[in-house]
């Protein structure tokens, strides 16, 4: 989905949302709604157009009409309820339930999944960018041993095989055919993990290292702004949902070529 429901408090806001995302900006999409959920065109247009409101059965089958997973369908039905409710008491009750889950949402590891590393092997793997480097250059096709991994890297022969030795020993890299490639789908590393700021160094200083050799597909963008806080509430959950759609992209597609991409939100 290219529309987030953890931006939204309001059910009516995010589906017609979606709708404007969809080809020709939805152009007959309540009337596909309807038909979906086996009620009139007209009764969609008063729910979310109108005062009316969904039936939390109604909402469950719009949930699937969407193809919204689990955890997107219960904080759907969450705001149904907000919607529904019938006092101001209540209403704040499910506004406390609804800043619980946008928070929980704005946390990439509940976001993203990962095949994980034991111990030991986690603290080798984020020791150097190295590891990271390799394994994605050898997922190619074009570097398949130490000695033109070495050069393309311009490091010790016997310093890549190690890496190389240590990224097949944890079924990170495979070999068949005599060709190398992604073993596990990917890593990553939870933000309460003390191996973060590590992993963040290793990639900064790359791309620190390359800035004086920027080539045109290169992209290189820093900005000091000062802004209001609902703008800036809205870049922080946007930024979550902006690096799933492209691990969407980038997971089931061919390796070519190898990319780092490094964002850094912070306020100084």
């Amino acid at each position: 989905m290219s529309v987030s429901i953890y931006h939204y408090s309001d059910y009516k806001e995010f589906y017609n949302s979606w709708v404007e995302n969809q080809p020709r900006q939805g152009f007959g999409e309540y009337r596909r709604c309807a038909q979906a959920l086996n009620v009139s065109t007209t009764m969609v247009s008063q729910v979310f157009k109108g005062d009316k409101h969904l039936s939390l059965e109604l909402a469950s089958d719009l949930c699937d009409y969407l193809s919204l997973d689990e955890d997107e369908t219960d904080y759907f039905l969450l705001l149904v309820d907000y919607g529904r409710a019938g006092s101001h008491k209540l209403q704040k009750r499910f506004q406390r339930q609804i800043k619980q889950r946008q928070e929980k949402s704005k946390k990439l590891e509940n976001r993203v999944k990962a095949n994980e590393l034991n111990d030991e092997a986690r603290m080798i793997f984020y020791s150097s960018w190295v590891y990271q480097g390799i394994r994605m250059l050898a997922d190619t096709g074009l570097y398949n041993d130490a000695e033109v991994l070495s050069t393309r890297l311009n490091l010790p022969r016997n310093h890549v095989q190690k890496v190389l030795d240590f990224l097949l020993a944890q079924n990170l890299l495979v070999e068949e055919k005599n060709k190398l490639k992604i073993g596990s789908a990917r890593t990553h590393l939870p933000s309460s993990s003390p191996l973060v700021g590590r992993h963040l160094q290793n990639w900064r200083i790359q791309a620190t290292s390359k800035v004086h050799q920027i080539r045109d597909d290169d992209f290189y963008y820093s900005a000091p702004m000062a802004l209001s806080q609902e703008v800036a509430d809205w870049i922080r959950q946007e930024l979550p949902a902006f690096v799933e759609r492209i691990n969407a992209k980038v997971i089931p597609s061919k390796s070519e070529v190898v990319r780092c991409m490094n964002i850094d939100w912070f306020e100084y």
